[in-house]
């Protein structure tokens, strides 16, 4: 049986769905029911085959197809051979090589070879919508009645610290500010994930030319680009792809594309450093500081600084970071990426969470520096992420560590608001996974940070 021709028209797509649902069932003594789709990432569906004749079935093989609502068929492939016996169901998982996250609305076919001349199939129309968040009421979307299956994150990092369970208690309150300090933040529609994530400075009137608030900073609606010393970093210097990358993970709204961040109902204040090369200059420092002191002084509760240097800081620099903790601000930095021993500026400092990176398999990443500075440690190998443009990339480095810890941290002070940053951290590092030898060591720190772990703790 080919695929139906679909209209767009929702109604004739549940129609056609429903009415083809019992077709085909020949010969009577088998049939095909329970379709589900129990996985996105590869494409897997699921479904119940019986045999209510006397007589074994062997080497029954069959295909899904998967077509979209208007008949175009989008893959086909085999269902591996199997066997029933006489008066036996069975639950067959069929996958494909491929993961299919694609919003919208489709038809599953699945069809078997019995031995008989007519094949018997079933079909399954079912709707993908974008990542769930729990706690919000999600928009109407066509489809509705349509089995409806959720995208599943691309970011492993995302499940290994069991982010998706912690939205169950919160995913992020939008009083609650994580500024990036980077190479700057593509927010524009052609990153609309991101869009809806941003810092919205209450004091300042939009693109009128004036100092509204009296920060020292005209029209800083969303941030201050430090480079160019404007209110944007979608102007002037070009973007290096590293602050989009990082403020995906700590706060990407769901969407089309199946990414999320940590805590993706935080806002983010962008705050540019690094040039068009992702680097900054000895001569630079100054203005480091400053970036500092600009996200304290409007409201930021942690710094992501995913920033290393070569060398020791001017002294001017490490005062602004002790500026930044009395006033209640944690910041989360790196350890490096040299592969070796010594943590590298600025998350050598005491007054710097440094955040070591590890692989889908809990090992050290081979490019993580280790030293006794390590606090924790968090996914930073083959991360996924945005970069400018709305496209997406997997990298590797504990500069994409460091967001998850910031995210996990934004949960914290989000679920429970009655907690100082520092009481945050705390709870955080109670509820830290313990790898590598036991206790503190130089490679992992105190542990893998664990978000579903963390606001549990804090609710006792």
């Amino acid at each position: 049986m080919r695929p139906l021709r679909w209209t767009a028209c929702l109604a004739a797509l549940l129609v056609a769905a429903l009415a083809l649902s019992g077709l085909a069932q020949t010969p009577s003594s088998t049939w095909i029911r329970g379709i589900e789709i129990p996985s996105l990432s590869p494409f897997t569906v699921s479904f119940r085959f019986a045999n209510q004749g006397e007589t074994a079935l062997s080497g029954i093989r069959g295909t899904v197809t998967l077509s979209d609502q208007r008949g175009q068929i989008i893959e086909v492939y085999a269902i591996a051979p199997f066997s029933v016996l006489p008066g036996e169901s069975v639950t067959i998982d069929a996958s494909s090589r491929w993961e299919f996250q694609q919003p919208g609305m489709f038809l599953a076919e699945i069809s078997l070879e019995v031995g008989v001349a007519t094949p018997i199939s079933n079909l399954l129309g079912f709707r993908i919508l974008p990542i769930l968040l729990p706690l919000e009421i999600p928009p109407p979307r066509p489809g509705e009645g349509l089995y409806t299956v959720y995208q599943e994150p691309v970011n492993w990092g995302l499940v290994r610290i069991a982010a998706p369970e912690a939205w169950g208690i919160s995913h992020g309150r939008e009083d609650v500010v994580v500024a990036v300090i980077d190479s700057g933040i593509d927010y524009s529609t052609d990153v609309p994930q991101l869009a809806e994530s941003m810092w919205t400075n209450p004091g300042e009137i939009p693109d009128n030319g004036i100092d509204d608030d009296r920060n020292g900073y005209v029209d800083d609606v969303h941030g201050w680009d430090f480079r160019d010393g404007d209110n944007s970093s979608l102007v002037g210097t070009a973007l290096h792809w590293h602050g989009t990358f990082v403020a995906g993970i700590i706060a990407a709204r769901p969407g089309d594309v199946p990414i999320a961040g940590v805590a993706p109902g935080v806002r983010i204040m962008d705050v540019r450093f690094l040039d068009l090369r992702n680097q900054f200059m000895t001569s630079d420092w100054r203005t480091f500081a400053e970036s500092i002191d600009y996200a304290v002084d409007n409201g930021a509760h942690i710094i992501n600084l995913s920033v290393f240097a070569n060398g020791r800081p001017p002294s001017y620099f490490e005062q602004a970071l002790s500026r930044a903790v009395s006033r209640g601000v944690i910041i989360v930095g790196i350890s490096g990426n040299t592969g070796a021993v010594g943590v590298q500026y600025p998350g050598k400092y005491d007054s710097v969470h440094a955040t070591a990176a590890t692989t889908e398999s809990d090992l050290l990443a081979s490019f993580s520096t280790r030293g006794n500075e390590v606090e924790l440690c968090a996914p930073g190998e083959n991360v996924t992420s945005f970069i400018p443009g709305g496209g997406t990339s997997t990298r590797s480095g504990t500069s994409f560590a460091a967001p998850h810890v910031s995210g996990v941290l934004a949960l914290i002070l989000s679920a429970h608001p009655g907690l100082s940053p520092a009481q945050a951290f705390d709870v955080l590092s109670r509820t830290l996974i313990d790898l590598g030898p036991s206790g503190f060591d130089s490679s992992f720190g105190h542990g893998l940070i664990d978000a579903y772990e963390a606001l549990l703790e804090a609710e006792d």
